[in-house]
């Protein structure tokens, strides 16, 4: 290979990882925007400013996750329509006017709103943001940038922390900073916003629009000419398939009129609880107050809380590497009983031995231990199962209703977390234990093993079960 050949390739390679990482502003805010209440509703709540009870901030908190779950289902069916890069341009518009108008809420109603807005953008960010980066990628390259996105969630919640973490001593003085804690949001999304008129569109998108000069125009500027013309003949042959198979999708009439169809869209759905009701969001949106009811100070409280986010990172990472190898069951049964044993010892240690030098520090660590273990394990898993469990003919429809539930289990996690943690954060976590060890149950009974099954396989299992 010649130097300018090696030139060309690098240059393709150094666009589509730009596009990638301004892509990647839509999931590093979705993390920033679930995380950044986490050092902001102590603030917003005092008197001083928007007054909030336990049940109020709640309601502040899970409105996005509320929102993310409409957004979600349908954000990806208007992308299809207007295309990805339009979308995900629109998103970023939204994120900035959404952060400001937090930033600038003066009562309850107009953050609410706000937040509601955010979410919509947050679960079609969720959407579409893996499936624009799918397709403007090699096949080499295809799952190091897509995972790029989950990485990125996490590293957003990370910078939410920190933020909160270097505002937080201003907040003695200045209860208002939570307007600088949710308005920092509008700079990433600026970012995304102005960011994508500089990346291209979809190739994929743009043939199955019919536009195939633009499409093949797109091709030359992120692939090597060598491909270019093999590429786009693979990618008309997939759009002719996918039209075909199209044709046969399901309803929702023919998804729960077979028994054994409605028995995994059961599971996948129960997964995505079991997921949201061990506990991770009140933890992510809630941590600075449990770290603060282990004994420690808000300021001091509000840097410990960075450790939520960057060992989610690690978490985040460690699963990346080890879902192939270990299997999905093993990785659940593993989450869910390290998971449940860690909120177990945490509630002990805060309810008999509360007064002790080591106990607010050890309960930090377990909460730490929990995260990693969460995101390495039920976080990913739960996702790849439901990708996996459905027959194609239902997999679009399946899989949105089963993202419809968990974001709607987030929101009930969101929303009673802060009434839990003050009527007792011990009997919060025995809680959460407990629908670990319901978890337990469930998989060993309702989950197969999906690692290395090829998808006819996995159809064959539940036919087999429950198509009596």
């Amino acid at each position: 290979m010649d130097t300018s050949t090696k030139t060309t390739e690098s240059n393709h390679s150094g666009y589509l990882w730009l596009a990638t990482f301004i892509a990647c502003m839509g999931s590093l805010l979705f993390g920033y925007d679930t995380g950044i209440v986490n050092g902001s509703l102590e603030f917003m709540a005092t008197k001083s400013q928007l007054d909030l009870n336990a049940f109020q901030q709640g309601i502040v908190s899970s409105g996005l996750t509320l929102g993310a779950a409409f957004g979600a289902i349908f954000g990806g069916p208007l992308a299809d329509k207007i295309g990805r890069k339009k979308i995900l341009t629109i998103l970023g518009i939204v994120f900035s006017v959404g952060a400001l108008g937090c930033a600038f809420s003066s009562n309850i109603t107009i953050l609410i709103i706000f937040r509601f807005l955010l979410g919509l953008a947050v679960g079609s960010a969720s959407a579409n943001v893996p499936v624009y980066i799918a397709e403007i990628a090699p096949s080499e390259l295809r799952g190091k940038m897509v995972t790029t996105a989950q990485v990125m969630i996490v590293s957003g919640q990370f910078v939410a922390f920190g933020v909160n973490a270097a505002l937080t001593p201003l907040g003695a003085n200045n209860a208002a900073i939570w307007r600088w804690m949710l308005g920092l949001g509008t700079i990433p999304g600026i970012v995304l916003w102005l960011g994508m008129y500089l990346v291209p569109e979809s190739p994929r998108w743009l043939v199955s629009q019919g536009m195939m000069d633009k499409a093949l125009g797109v091709l030359r500027k992120i692939r090597a000419a060598a491909i270019v013309d093999s590429e786009m003949k693979e990618i008309k042959d997939k759009d002719q398939a996918d039209k075909e198979e199209s044709a046969e999708q399901a309803t929702f009439k023919d998804l729960i009129s077979k028994k054994w169809v409605l028995q995994i869209l059961i599971t996948g759905s129960v997964l995505g609880l079991i997921q949201q009701f061990a506990g991770i969001n009140s933890i992510m949106y809630y941590g600075g107050k449990i770290i603060q009811d282990s004994g420690f100070s808000t300021t001091v409280a509000a840097i410990l809380n960075t450790g939520n986010g960057l060992f989610s990172i690690v978490g985040a990472v460690l699963g990346m590497f080890t879902i192939d190898w270990l299997g999905r069951k093993r990785l659940e049964f593993a989450g869910l009983t390290i998971c449940g044993a860690a909120l177990v010892a945490a509630g002990i240690i805060h309810t008999a031995f509360a007064n002790a030098s080591w106990a607010g520090m050890t309960i930090v660590i377990l909460v730490y231990i929990y995260i990693i273990f969460f995101q390495g394990t039920l976080g990913p898993v739960t996702w790849l199962i439901n990708s996996e469990i459905f027959p194609q003919r239902y997999r679009g429809i399946g899989t949105g209703i089963t993202i419809f539930v968990l974001w709607l289990g987030n929101f009930i996690v969101g929303l009673l977390s802060p009434v839990l943690l003050e009527w007792n954060m011990a009997y919060t976590f025995y809680i959460f234990a407990a629908c670990c060890v319901l978890g337990i149950i469930f998989v060993a009974v309702r989950v197969p093993e999906t690692k290395g099954v090829p998808l006819e396989e996995i159809e064959k299992f539940f036919r087999d079960k429950y198509d009596k």
